[in-house]
């Protein structure tokens, strides 16, 4: 078992999006030539596309913003649309799917070893995701779905196109990724099968649970297997020997994983009939057993700086909304946002800002406290109780559900101020 370098203090940090190996030359002879070049002041136009959350983080920022305002917009009586079709899906489609997509894109490449996004490929999708944001906001739903599903379908390809052809192999947690974007791809067509023949209530459930939940949570399992043990400076629970060939603890792992997967992919399926409670005590065990393998908790010890104690809040507001939505079904939707803004986007906003100091050679900023990055996220969290407390004051929602999207707004674009610039910055270390 691994202990962490407390000796570098940024050795938690610096693999983000590891290096491929070396003994792949065009990329380790681009490296060296890289070396010998000055340092630039702004990216070029091949780091967007080689680096495609350049492009899509501030996408993903756009698509949330504007999915949050349309509650305001409505509550001030500017509109008489009801949003909510269009909310939940410029958050996870636009909001969480863009921070998801545009650290796949920088991330895989690197791990196993292949070629990065081509110009081509990183734009032909960033125009989808372009699509789906511009439908979504007009209420277009059906054509946002569309465009959803080939993107979606594009990425899973291009990844996995990279995996077979890399010199390297993707952490075994990656194989909760898979399950993500088919589960993404499944929910999504469920919706759209809904607008030609009349579901079934459990079918029309089913559809959200998958599109908008299990698409989300599994690529944080998956993802968050392999980095937060890094982000958090706990150290690995283990290592798997580089070989072509799978190792019998690879192989192992990703077993787990996929059990993992699977026992939460079918939590879904029975919370669709109405068994909320089981449900959600079986899927909040899963993910706390997942990650209790995955991740030294042991270790965990709370403090202020960078990002950390939002990832550790984030980590707890995913099962504790998973539970008291199947708990306190009367009041489900609303606990459901602590697994959404209290889990989900927490999470979400603390890896990109870690992805986006890494890649533009401000990596120590995170060792130290940021006001900026704390207020930011409390307002969000102040978002999410206002959002919540409105439920349980019925005369005074419409004023709390202001407040929520307001509070979570600002402290959106407070991030958006600090970290977004930093994209359009080259990382000077590489």
């Amino acid at each position: 078992m691994n202990k962490p370098d407390q000796s570098n203090p940024t050795s938690a940090t610096q693999i983000i999006v590891p290096l491929p190996p070396a003994r792949c030359p065009s990329i380790a002879k681009k490296r060296s030539e890289d070396a010998l070049l000055p340092a630039r002041r702004w990216v070029s136009f091949s780091d967007l596309h080689r680096e495609p959350f350049r492009l899509f983080f501030p996408t993903a920022l756009m698509a949330g913003l504007i999915g949050v305002a349309l509650w305001p917009i409505m509550l001030l009586g500017w509109t008489s649309n009801y949003p909510g079709p269009s909310h939940a899906r410029l958050m996870v489609q636009g909001f969480f799917g863009g921070f998801i997509f545009g650290f796949m894109g920088t991330a895989m490449p690197r791990l196993v070893g292949a070629r990065p996004l081509s110009a081509r490929e990183a734009f032909s999708l960033l125009v989808l995701l372009l699509g789906n944001v511009a439908a979504n906001t007009i209420g277009m739903n059906t054509t946002a779905d569309l465009f959803f599903v080939g993107e979606i379908t594009l990425w899973f390809g291009m990844l996995r196109n990279r995996c077979h052809t890399g010199n390297g192999r993707p952490p075994p947690s990656f194989a909760l990724v898979g399950l993500s974007f088919a589960s993404a791809i499944a929910g999504t067509v469920l919706h759209l099968a809904g607008r030609v023949w009349e579901l079934s209530d459990s079918l029309e459930m089913l559809a959200r649970l998958l599109g908008y939940h299990a698409f989300v949570l599994l690529c944080i399992l998956g993802a968050g297997g392999f980095l937060l043990p890094r982000f958090l400076g706990l150290g690995l629970r283990r290592t798997y020997p580089a070989s072509e060939m799978p190792s019998p603890e690879w192989k192992r792992s990703a077993l787990i994983a996929k059990t993992a997967g699977g026992m939460i992919l079918s939590t879904y399926a029975l919370e669709s009939m109405g068994w909320n409670r089981f449900t959600g005590t079986i899927r909040a065990g899963a993910l706390i057993a997942y990650l209790c393998y995955e991740v030294p908790l042991e270790r965990l010890r709370w403090n202020w700086r960078g990002t950390q104690w939002q990832l550790i809040v984030g980590l707890v507001c995913i099962p504790a909304g998973i539970m008291a939505a199947g708990w306190f079904s009367y009041v489900r939707v609303s606990m459901l946002h602590v697994e959404l803004i209290g889990g989900f986007a927490l999470i979400t906003t603390g890896t990109a800002t870690r992805v986006v100091f890494g890649h533009s050679g401000a990596r120590n900023r995170l060792e130290k406290f940021q006001a900026w990055l704390t207020a930011s996220a409390a307002l969000m969290l102040v978002g999410l109780v206002s959002r919540i407390t409105g439920d349980f004051a019925p005369q005074l929602q419409s004023a709390h559900y202001l407040y929520g999207a307001v509070s979570w707004l600002a402290g959106a674009m407070i991030w958006a101020v600090c970290v977004l610039p930093r994209v359009m910055r080259p990382d000077s270390e590489n």
